[in-house]
């Protein structure tokens, strides 16, 4: 028996990807259909604000019962490992008191004040369904459908306009907790600031989030986006700093990097289409039998230069039918025009539908012969950062977004202060790396360490006084950790909220599995 298993576990791991295409694929469509509809029954005919209230007292009156028990347990959220964006595993959660919250619902949208308040399990998908026919979106709109307000807001969120925002965190106007004693409090830039301010980045250790108000901006129907190629890397480098902090700078800034010499720059500005020579320039890229979307953008490296517009929906989601460029990984097919004609109405497998598909052979291969990393760094350190990512990985695409990380005095939260700002501003320019796939040097069969290419990836930026995405696996010691991220207020908050033994510190929940 013992070894039909292990068979049965070598051949899923082997042949993933047909595993993928023929469960996880379909499961996905049938699972984005359904909530589809059910996000819309609930929008259209149930009154979200009354089964609210219901669903914050059952949160409470779990808290309660824990605080009334030995509260031998921690507590976590009932929310299964599965269905979360991180690679990881969650095994913290067997040793926790898991708290069913079950609230995936928008509240309200006040266009006055330009909030929208929500449910934490909102997704993104549901987020601009419901806002871009108004006439709305997110200040910060991030790009995966499934990402959640929960997950974005006590994690992290970005997008192609951070480097006028910020991430998603500086765009929040209030969050709604449960604290440790089963406590209703709301938290503001003036109202209970500590806790506003230590939320963001500590991953649901504090307090348990039932809403949030996120800032809103009146958009277009369109994206217009200039495609600019950059044939060295002095060049893409430069202008990427030069764009990111203009006068002018675009609404919207990114770059694919293709390879070390050769990068595109996308500028965006929201726009109408009114004119014929628009119109011809329009461009569905979600529709099922296009290229995948970074595919299209590297033609600008031979064709030169070009412009086109994009619906604003298909360009939030540009990445979300390749997974960024994972999906090649898994479907080395999945951009050939016969797949996309035949198949491409599927749509891409959700990530948490891989997961459901992933074994412990799986799981080893995931962080110990692939990639899936993003780091935050100052933004005059790019060229010597992607030298470093191509030393360690060799992996492209690499993802370039522009940030600016803001020092917000006395509550600085886990981000510590920036040191070099902007002339007159209380914010310095960092940008994101990316790096997503299979490193050439594991499919050349070559020894490659997964384990040692990151931590020397965390050495440096530890050294430059950057961060590392948390939703991606670290081999950080505890030490390490403290060190890139600042405790300080969060530890008062942990403290102050009776928090501490209620539930695990970030380190403890971010952490690789014990069995790896």
């Amino acid at each position: 028996m013992a070894s039909f298993k292990n068979t049965v576990q070598n051949f899923l791991t082997e042949n993933r990807g047909w595993v993928v295409l023929f469960t996880a694929l379909p499961l996905s469509f049938l699972f984005d259909k359904y909530f589809s509809v059910r996000n819309w029954i609930y929008r259209s005919f149930i009154a979200s604000n009354k089964l609210h209230d219901k669903g914050v007292t059952e949160v409470q009156e779990q808290v309660r019962r824990w605080n009334a028990s030995d509260k031998e347990k921690m507590m976590c959220t009932a929310r299964k490992p599965w269905l979360n964006m991180s690679p990881r595993t969650a095994t913290f959660k067997k040793n926790c008191n898991q708290i069913a919250i079950n609230l995936r619902d928008i509240l309200e949208i006040d266009t006055r004040r330009q909030i929208i308040r929500a449910e934490p399990l909102v997704d993104m998908g549901y987020i601009t369904r419901y806002l871009l026919p108004k006439g709305w979106a997110l200040a910060i709109q991030v790009e995966m459908e499934d990402l959640t307000v929960g997950g974005l807001c006590l994690g992290l969120g970005m997008e192609t306009n951070c480097h006028r925002y910020g991430l998603i965190q500086e765009t929040v106007e209030a969050f709604e907790v449960v604290t440790a004693d089963g406590s209703l409090v709301r938290a503001t830039r003036t109202e209970n600031a500590d806790l506003f301010y230590a939320l963001p980045w500590s991953w649901g250790t504090i307090a348990f989030l039932v809403a949030v108000e996120l800032k809103i901006i009146p958009v277009k129907p369109y994206m217009h986006i200039k495609y600019i190629p950059c044939h060295s890397q002095e060049e893409y480098c430069k202008k990427m700093q030069e764009l990111s902090v203009a006068d002018d700078t675009p609404a919207f800034l990114e770059a694919t990097v293709y390879d070390k010499d050769k990068a595109v720059i996308m500028c965006g500005e929201f726009a109408e289409v009114k004119t014929r020579e628009q119109r011809a320039k329009v461009n569905r890229i979600n529709r099922w039998y296009k290229p995948w979307y970074y595919i299209h953008v590297e033609k600008c490296l031979k064709t030169g230069p070009f412009e086109e517009y994009i619906p604003l929906r298909h360009y939030y989601h540009r990445y979300t039918r390749s997974i960024f460029w994972e999906l090649r990984e898994l479907i080395p097919f999945g951009n050939h025009p016969a797949y996309r004609y035949l198949l491409g109405w599927l749509g891409a497998p959700k990530v948490s539908f891989l997961k459901f598909t992933m074994n412990q052979g799986v799981r080893r291969k995931l962080i110990y012969k692939h990639v899936v990393q993003d780091i935050i760094i100052p933004i005059s350190k790019m060229s010597e950062a992607i030298d470093l990512f191509h030393d360690l990985f060799e992996i492209y695409p690499l993802l370039v977004f522009p940030i600016r990380i803001y020092d917000n005095g006395e509550h600085q939260g886990m981000l510590r202060k920036p040191e070099n700002n902007m002339p007159g501003e209380n914010w310095e320019m960092f940008f994101d790396l990316g790096a997503y796939g299979i490193p050439p040097a594991v499919k050349r069969k070559e020894q490659w360490d997964g384990r040692e290419m990151v931590r020397k990836m965390e050495k440096y930026t530890r050294d430059v006084k950057g961060y590392q995405l948390l939703y991606a696996d670290t081999f950080m010691t505890r030490e390490e950790f403290r060190e890139m991220f600042d405790h300080t207020l969060y530890d008062k908050v942990r403290k102050k909220y009776k928090a501490e033994s209620a539930f695990p510190e970030i380190y403890d929940k971010i952490k690789p599995e014990d069995w790896l």
